[in-house]
């Protein structure tokens, strides 16, 4: 059985994803599904501008799979944030969450980047409120309830634990929260092209570098370099006066004879790169995470031993025993 999935409508598909992530778009969640029970098939079910009827759309008896947007504000500033969906039924067949299972990692790829995986088997895993509230704890901030003589002394903002939000059609609602992401550096869409070709199934492109242009280390980032061939070859790529970014895709066979696709994020911090430098890039991080992640493996290296292939295995072996 193949590892790998395919859209019977690929057209269909890029563009629902497209649309769930414009900012112009009313669609705020794509759901899709397999193909009369092929696990290597996959298609476009549902699209839809109001995410807490995504519960109401699940087969309990299906797996499925969604990318949803939610957006939070803090202050006058509105933060778009991408939720990826595992559902697996819990009235699934045994042999048939198995066959399902194998690809997951095929499907997965195609729905990323995202900030948050929610696996659900009932529609009360997927309440919009519950997914807010993770969202607002993954990024560092969390609902606090004030004591009455604290509400007069400041304004209102976001909402207290027995106060959750009431959501329009948009999703909008207040949060009372600090941003973890860091610091905003520009991402040039070559970057975003290559990351998906390294992601994308059939593509032959396996890793991909970006670096900072001019190495200035406020931006933008940039693609470096793209190919089809091994670690070697992106290592080419890596320069020890520069701080760099790189996503390389491997394929793993398990004690099952099973072969899943990984990815590995790479952080490049040469050896020969300015302390300023070293101290602006680190606010990076959240931005770039949102691109390059998830990942299987990160590898933080300043010198090209860092980057061995065997390591690399070594760490997925260790991943998949547990």
């Amino acid at each position: 059985m193949s590892t790998e999935v395919s859209f019977q409508d690929e057209a269909a598909f890029h563009s629902a994803i497209a649309d769930v992530r414009n900012d112009a778009s009313e669609v705020n969640y794509v759901l899709c599904g397999h193909v009369e029970g092929n696990p290597n098939k996959i298609d476009v079910l549902y699209t839809g501008t109001d995410t807490s009827e995504i519960g109401s759309k699940m087969d309990p008896a299906e797996a499925m799979y969604g990318l949803a947007r939610y957006e939070t504000k803090f202050d006058l500033s509105t933060t778009v944030k991408f939720v990826y969906i595992h559902w697996i039924g819990d009235k699934i067949a045994i042999g048939k969450k198995g066959r399902y299972g194998v690809v997951h990692g095929s499907i997965e790829s195609r729905f990323s980047p995202y900030h948050l995986l929610v696996e659900a088997s009932s529609p009360a895993d997927l309440n919009s409120d519950k997914i807010l509230q993770t969202l607002m704890e993954t990024a560092g901030t969390k609902s606090k309830v004030l004591d009455d003589d604290q509400v007069t002394n400041r304004q209102m903002r976001g909402f207290t634990q027995t106060q959750l939000p009431q959501r329009d059609k948009k999703s909008s609602f207040g949060v009372s929260a600090v941003s973890a992401k860091g610091a905003e550096v520009e991402i040039l869409s070559d970057v975003r092209e290559a990351v998906s070709k390294v992601r994308m199934d059939g593509d032959p492109a396996t890793w991909m570098v970006a670096g900072y242009r001019d190495a200035n280390p406020k931006g933008p980032l940039q693609c470096m370099g793209c190919g089809e061939g091994g670690l070697e070859d992106l290592k080419s790529c890596l320069d020890e006066t520069l701080p760099m970014y790189g996503l390389y895709r491997v394929t793993h066979k398990d004690a099952d004879d099973i072969t899943t696709v990984k990815f590995i994020y790479i952080i490049w911090v040469g050896t020969k790169v300015k302390p300023m430098a070293k101290a602006k890039i680190s606010t990076h991080k959240g931005t770039a995470e949102e691109i390059f992640c998830p990942a299987h493996v990160t590898v933080y290296a300043s010198e090209l031993s860092d980057i061995n292939e065997r390591d690399i295995m070594e760490k997925i072996k260790q991943q998949a025993a547990q």
